[in-house]
């Protein structure tokens, strides 16, 4: 056999094999009205015996065939039971045994007078109702051949009239009637159902994708029924409510503030916002109603107000940024020129002390604003990461030596103790942009001994490393530590207050985080600080072995 006729038969295969459930316990139930059936039939004779109610002509026949038709039944249920492939064959042999055992009991009982030809029916209409081609006609025509044979039978051996084809004809007609009805009955039963099957299905889907989306959104979301119980809460809810498991709680007890303007507002009477305070946190809540407005559900969303003073912050530093840096353009080229005017007037002064300090206080401040202008640029830079796998030692000890190479500072003012293999994903210029600014902090403020200042490392969760950098000097004042990170806040005159700033937002920019860490919070396990600690979480690329 070559591959074009194997493949239409690995078809028919797989179709075989793909018969729907429903199928095959439609052919059990089929098998057990067969079972009873021919019980039925069994305890009739036991029960009229001599009136010959059935089998009148032959009961010895009647009877033997009843036996066997109980055997049967008995044999198709195990063999559906055990035998759970090939549907088609079950079906053809179920349906050719029943037409022949009823014609059999029909040809006992006296032929067609005799009215056991109804019984066709039903094996006709079982059949008809699981098939999927023209077989149902195929049982159909087989049930009229065998009514008709009967009936000539009869007719030939008796000699009795003819007319009894009359309701022989009649049969023959509702045979097929009944396996075309139920065939195309039942094909749209399973179109139906099939449709059932998908929509329930996409429903159950859709059903897991809202929960998913609920589950996972940045805003709190309250379900609350018009007894004021809560429905549906999910985890950024309870987060902003302070509670877990507040479902069926009432929310009068949760939020008593938010309970009664959502009653106010079921009333008809205030706005549908609200903010109020939840262990000193502010919310903002609003309001929609889920379904009917006379008694539905109501839909509450909670927005964390802190997150949203951060996002409009967020949105007024990037158009402050974007502004600076157009700012930043247009003062560069006045800025040089400036410089180079002070560079002649140094030189036109001849050695003049007056003229030679004047000059060099605009070199200072010229060079000043420069630095200004070149890290407000950095800003709008921030943004353009190239993450890469970075060997977090060497490369920690390559700035540390660049430092000490162009501040001509002495090695050993820094202790380095970082894992060697371990591998963080970031931005090269960044890191060491954010790494420079933090050591020339620490050095700037430390006591500049041997081991002033420490940089190591932590594992942390979610594969992610913490980089510790710490000095031992005097630390940071209470009341400056929340203004580290401020724009153009410095308490050194020298500096331009961005350096902090600038290494945060790079460190963002490459999903990272820089924290100032306060003493005594979060620091570095064994290790006490005296002076400032700084901690950059960045992402893991590879812990070493």
């Amino acid at each position: 056999m070559n591959a074009a006729s194997i493949a239409p038969l690995l078809a028919r295969r797989q179709d075989l094999q793909t018969v729907p459930d429903a199928f095959w316990k439609s052919l059990r139930y089929f098998n057990l009205s067969r079972l009873v059936l021919a019980s039925v039939l069994l305890v009739a004779i036991g029960l009229y015996g001599e009136s010959r109610v059935f089998g009148a002509t032959d009961p010895a026949l009647f009877y033997r065939v009843c036996i066997g038709y109980l055997a049967l039944s008995i044999a198709f249920a195990w063999a559906l039971r055990r035998l759970r492939t090939l549907f088609p064959v079950h079906l053809a042999i179920h349906a050719v045994c029943d037409v022949v055992i009823v014609t059999l009991l029909l040809h006992a009982s006296g032929g067609i007078r005799s009215g056991l030809g109804i019984l066709l029916l039903m094996p006709l209409a079982a059949a008809a109702s699981v098939t999927r081609g023209r077989m149902s006609l195929f049982y159909a025509s087989l049930a009229t051949f065998a009514l008709f044979a009967e009936n000539t039978y009869w007719v030939l051996q008796y000699e009795i009239g003819w007319t009894d084809y009359l309701p022989v004809g009649l049969l023959a007609g509702s045979c097929f009637a009944v396996a075309l009805i139920t065939n195309r009955l039942a094909k749209r039963l399973i179109a139906n159902e099939t449709l059932v099957r998908q929509r329930s299905e996409d429903l159950r889907n859709q059903i897991e994708i809202n929960r998913l989306v609920i589950r996972d959104m940045p805003s709190g979301v309250l379900v609350v029924d018009a007894g004021g119980a809560v429905r549906l809460a999910n985890p950024e809810a309870e987060r902003l409510l302070g509670r877990t498991g507040v479902h069926g709680q009432r929310l009068a007890d949760l939020a008593p503030a938010l309970d009664n303007t959502a009653r106010r507002w079921r009333a008809g009477e205030g706005a549908n916002r609200v903010q109020f305070q939840i262990s000193g946190q502010g919310v903002n809540a609003r309001l929609l109603i889920a379904a009917d407005e006379s008694g539905g559900e109501l839909l509450i969303f909670l927005e964390d107000a802190r997150k949203l003073q951060v996002q409009a912050q967020q949105v007024k530093l990037a158009a402050l940024g974007r502004l600076t840096a157009n700012i930043a353009h247009e003062i560069r080229n006045p800025l040089s020129a400036i410089g180079h005017a002070s560079q002649l007037l140094a030189e036109e002064a001849g050695g003049k002390p007056d003229f030679a300090r004047l000059t060099r206080i605009i070199g200072d401040n010229a060079a000043r604003l420069e630095r200004i202008v070149q890290e407000v640029l950095q800003l709008n830079r921030r943004d353009r990461a190239e993450p890469e796998p970075l060997e977090l030692e060497g490369f920690a000890r390559g700035v540390i030596d660049q430092i000490c190479q162009t501040e001509g500072l002495a090695p050993h003012v820094f202790d380095l103790r970082i894992r060697a293999g371990l591998r963080v994903q970031f931005d090269r210029n960044h890191l060491h942009r954010i790494l420079w600014n933090l050591l020339g902090n620490a050095w700037r403020h430390s006591r500049m001994q041997h081991g002033s200042i420490r940089v190591h490392d932590a594992a942390t969760a979610d594969q992610q490393v913490a980089l510790y950098v710490m000095d031992d000097g005097d630390g940071v004042a209470e009341e400056h530590a929340s203004k580290l990170f401020e724009p153009f806040f410095t308490t050194d005159p020298r500096g331009t207050g961005l350096g902090l700033y600038i290494a945060r937002e790079l460190a963002e920019a490459n999903r990272a985080s820089l924290e100032f860490l306060a003493p005594g919070e979060g620091g570095l396990a064994g290790v006490s600080t005296r002076g400032a600690n700084f901690r950059l979480i960045m992402e893991a690329h590879g812990y070493p072995a």
